[in-house]
């Protein structure tokens, strides 16, 4: 008799709510057990010691990396920089950007997106994202471009890929030019093309190391990708200087007779980096494959648990999430209101390795960043595109943004939560994951009570 209650009661704890004393439905490691080839990245790297190849850029390695990655995404073009922001930079001033111009960028986004337009003199403009997606809305972007928009900055969040078709529509026909942030999207893909032989000019980062950096990593570093061969040159000359072969590469008859140190800038990569990554981009088509797998069995065990939605990608893309994760959207109201704090905190209390938001500047949006709430003196003695007080380069004086201003930003951020990606977690992990957020709905009531 004393057996049978005791397995009565051990029953009940299980299905008892982990926060409130029950077990935790997670009891596998959560950890990834994917390694990288670190082996061959040693090799590699020995090899340029034992060589003293551990300075410049076009020739040796740094070039092998150029034209496998170029390869890879079939683009025309493409170049190594010191980091993915500097990538975005010199992708900024080939397009033209300059003082007194907009970029259009998503308030869910990364200050390194923009900052080189900032730096160059041009006001960001912050827009709405798709509530499904989390991306970039095409249709605020078009809702906010003036005569001085330069540039409309899609942000590939997690590798999602944003809506391609219509913001180069847009692009066309206002004579726009589209700058990628593809920092976490390298293998990702748009109607069958990767990202990189899309936009007009896209980068992407280096950094970190696998299996939870960059999709190709090195530590640091950048790539630039464009099809444009007049965009090709205009970042080469930007931050390229000592170049090998640079003035060879040079054919725009305006840049005719810059000497070796163009423009003076020293972005290039370092070759270790350029090693490590090199090994990683090998590794990459099967990372991403097995992620692609593991994300699709966790969304479609989550797809009909109430208050739960998988972001949703659009038709043509191809996406991974293998850095930035998995995003969940929460619903309160289909719980009766259970705050995402609670939630969330049942989840974790349940094993789930589950985070916070997915927007990298911990504000619930970059709009709401200090610089943009108060203004900013970028250069001082009222100058530059933040001031408040000032015009500059025609640009009226900044009116800086307040809490409400981007409401679907701002709410989503309260909301989405994301599931780190795996290649190889351990066998029935993602099931008991799955197994978590039902738990958790179906005794939702009872977190009232905490």
């Amino acid at each position: 008799m004393i057996r049978v209650k005791y397995i009565v009661l051990a029953i009940n704890m299980s299905g008892e709510l982990a926060i409130l004393g029950g077990n935790p439905t997670v009891t596998l490691s959560t950890r990834e057990r994917w390694r990288r080839p670190i082996e061959e990245e040693k090799k590699l790297i020995w090899e340029l010691l034992e060589s003293g190849e551990i300075s410049g850029a076009g020739r040796g390695l740094p070039k092998q990396f150029e034209d496998e990655f170029k390869e890879y995404v079939g683009c025309e073009y493409c170049l190594t920089v010191d980091h993915g922001s500097t990538a975005l930079a010199s992708a900024y001033y080939a397009v033209g950007v300059g003082p007194g111009d907009e970029v259009i960028t998503p308030a869910a986004g990364y200050i390194g997106s923009y900052a080189g337009a900032l730096h160059m003199g041009a006001r960001p403009v912050f827009c709405e994202i798709d509530p499904h997606t989390l991306l970039m809305d095409p249709e605020d972007v078009e809702r906010r471009i003036t005569y001085r928009t330069r540039a409309i900055n899609p942000i590939h969040m997690s590798g999602k890929v944003c809506d391609m078709d219509s913001l180069m529509d847009i692009g066309h026909r206002y004579g726009i030019a589209i700058v990628e942030d593809a920092a976490h999207a390298a293998g990702c893909e748009w109607d069958g093309k990767k990202i990189g032989n899309v936009g007009d000019i896209a980068c992407f980062s280096l950094q970190g190391v696998n299996p939870r950096g960059k999709p190709v990593a090195g530590g640091e570093g950048g790539i630039i990708c464009t099809n444009d061969r007049r965009l090709y040159e205009r970042a080469l000359i930007y931050c390229h200087l000592h170049r090998a072969d640079i003035i060879s590469e040079i054919t725009i008859p305006e840049y005719r007779g810059l000497d070796s140190e163009v423009l003076g800038l020293k972005y290039r990569a370092h070759p270790i980096a350029l090693a490590i990554a090199l090994v990683s981009l090998k590794t990459l088509p099967y990372r991403m494959k097995k992620a692609i797998e593991n994300r699709e069995k966790l969304f479609n065990g989550l797809r009909n648990i109430p208050g739960i939605e998988p972001v949703k990608s659009y038709p043509k893309a191809k996406w991974h999430g293998l850095y930035g994760g998995w995003q969940i959207i929460y619903h309160p109201e289909e719980l009766d209101n259970l705050s995402p704090e609670k939630f969330r905190a049942a989840l974790k209390a349940e094993g789930v390795p589950i985070g916070g938001h997915g927007w990298a500047s911990g504000h619930p949006g970059e709009h709401l960043r200090t610089i943009f709430t108060r203004g900013f003196d970028l250069w001082g003695h009222g100058r530059g595109p933040l001031d408040t007080f000032h015009s500059f380069m025609g640009l009226p004086p900044f009116k800086p943004y307040k809490k409400g201003d981007l409401p679907i930003t701002e709410d989503l951020a309260t909301r989405v939560f994301t599931i780190p990606p795996y290649i190889e977690p351990e066998e029935g992990l993602i099931e008991q994951i799955i197994e978590a957020f039902k738990k958790v709905v179906d005794n939702y009531k009872k977190l009232f009570k905490i």
